[in-house]
């Protein structure tokens, strides 16, 4: 996702800044850009250009997404038809490692909202990174996941889905899918047999997970411990 991202600002540098439309999305253009030389997995142009006959930013999720985070971070504002690097877009090319800690706190910011309690209990942030730290260096299944971070007992079933598999898509979705476009966390739905089942696809953390994680621990007399 760093990588890609850092593409496109570059893509904006070197246009002098990226039309927009009427609602705030990237021009066609540019959508059909980013969909070549992304080539982010389970949304490749073959996969795309099956569903679309032309490629609208919507169409394509990823880069979405981070047009949503290059604004609110203001590394980019929308200003007379254009999307345009601001001061602190055009210093942050180049810098990978900057760009990596802002996409990942924004993209692990909590889904909860401000309700201190909801998320001590689902989204307490240092329990997780430490449970991948700790059980991911080889695969593990989703649901294995689920319980490790979460109280899985505590989704509530609907009609005929179980509690268990409202917990395991919560996981999916909020975790999983996030950190793996960060590229902290493997995710092998790709390669596994066609329709696996969500609480059964395989997890693991990436190489990147280590080299760029540290996990701030307080110890008893009040000092530090990093992991």
């Amino acid at each position: 996702m760093c990588i890609n991202t850092m593409k496109l600002l570059r893509y904006a540098e070197q246009h002098g800044g990226i039309q927009i439309t009427k609602l705030g999305n990237f021009y066609r253009k540019c959508v059909e850009w980013a969909a070549e030389e992304f080539q982010w997995p389970g949304y490749e142009p073959a996969e795309l250009y099956a569903v679309n006959k032309v490629l609208n930013e919507p169409d394509f999720p990823p880069l979405f997404l981070i047009h949503e985070i290059l604004l609110h971070t203001r590394l980019i504002r929308h200003y007379k038809g254009q999307a345009k690097l601001t001061r602190a877009g055009t210093a942050m090319i180049g810098r990978y490692g900057d760009l990596q800690v802002v996409l990942t706190e924004y993209m692990l910011r909590s889904p909860i909202g401000d309700d201190p309690q909801a998320s001590s209990l689902f989204w307490n942030l240092e329990h997780i990174m430490s449970g991948i730290s700790n059980r991911m260096g080889d695969w593990i299944t989703v649901a294995e996941f689920s319980e490790l971070v979460i109280p899985v007992d505590l989704f509530p079933s609907r009609g005929s889905i179980s509690g268990r598999f409202e917990a395991c898509l919560f996981v999916a979705h909020e975790i999983v899918r996030p950190m793996n476009w960060l590229g902290l966390v493997d995710d092998a739905h790709l390669k596994q047999k066609p329709h696996v089942r969500l609480e059964e696809r395989l997890i693991r953390k990436t190489a990147l997970f280590d080299r760029f994680v540290r996990l701030i621990v307080p110890t008893a007399d009040g000092g530090k411990h990093i992991l």
